[in-house]
């Protein structure tokens, strides 16, 4: 162990030896950048001067840290090799090094900074972003959740102004590579760039899934997250006949509350309504009758996993 040279007259506070060890190992992770006031304090070995018996710390806090970011990110540093992704990590932490006490979003860069290496094949960046976003829904706060009951009680004629809330522990993404075969069977090859858009939440078991959706699930869920009404979440279904309108919105809707995603909802006022009425009343008479809607039966074809 590192200890302080009992015959230094530079006396310190706890605190300014903390701070001076800190940044000797952690200013550039893998060197040791301490000045003379914290070489003076650290006492030499028989086989190591001051500055080597420093690196010993500097290394094992560089080898921690590219461990943390290794199960952060498991299938891109099983795609990298290990050699390669601690290469990646340690020229990351050099541009990105450790600034808070808790390791928690010390890979919250790792995904562009990976998209920023021409070395690296351009669709781990993308798998890098699904990692995250799985670790980030995984540490969300928690809801309580809407249920069918409570879907059911809602008078009629509150349904257009009615806000549908997201629970914290759901995220979008809009990726360029369909990042999702790579969870599943771990081999990159044949993976060829393609628009994609996945969810990811995470369930009351705490269970955390993603799925594919399509443009207009994914602008439906959107308009969730920003808190918009129920009409004008049934906006997204404009283009389409009265009667697919009101199908597809209780399809997706029957789906959000079987996954877990939506929160129980908070009436507003004048809020203004800009679909034609007979969309959500369609809607409505089908949330409040139609059993197999409900129970996640109809699907739209907008969110299949």
């Amino acid at each position: 162990m590192t200890r302080i040279d009992p015959v230094s007259t530079d006396v310190r506070s706890l605190r300014a030896l903390q701070a001076l060890f800190w940044n000797a190992i952690a200013t550039a992770p893998g060197d040791v950048t301490a000045t003379a006031p914290l070489l003076d304090l650290v006492a030499p070995s028989a086989t190591l001067d001051r500055r080597a018996r420093l690196r010993v710390y500097a290394d094992a806090y560089l080898w921690r840290l590219v461990d943390v970011l290794r199960e952060d990110f498991p299938r891109v540093a099983t795609l990298l090799g290990d050699g390669v992704f601690a290469d990646a990590v340690q020229r990351y932490l050099r541009e990105h090094p450790s600034t808070q006490p808790s390791v928690a979003q010390l890979g919250r860069r790792f995904p562009a900074f990976l998209a920023s290496l021409p070395d690296v094949p351009r669709h781990l960046a993308d798998l890098a972003r699904l990692e995250r976003a799985r670790l980030e829904v995984f540490a969300a706060a928690d809801a309580d959740r809407l249920t069918l009951p409570t879907l059911r009680a809602v008078a009629a004629d509150e349904w257009p102004q009615l806000r549908l809330r997201a629970i914290p522990a759901l995220r979008i993404l809009r990726l360029r590579w369909p990042v999702q075969r790579l969870w599943s069977d771990g081999a990159a090859d044949g993976v060829e760039p393609a628009p994609t858009i996945l969810r990811i939440w995470r369930a009351a078991d705490y269970r955390v899934f993603h799925a594919v959706i399509d443009g207009r699930a994914a602008r439906a869920l959107t308009r969730l997250i920003a808190g918009c009404s129920f009409a004008e979440m049934c906006a997204v279904f404009v283009d389409l006949p009265d009667a697919r309108a009101a199908a597809d919105a209780v399809g997706l809707l029957a789906r959000w509350v079987e996954d877990g995603i939506a929160m129980a909802p908070a009436r507003v006022h004048e809020i203004p309504v800009r679909i034609a009425s007979g969309r959500w009343d369609a809607a409505i008479v089908r949330i409040r009758s139609d059993d197999e809607a409900l129970h996640g039966d109809v699907r739209g074809g907008a969110d299949d996993p």
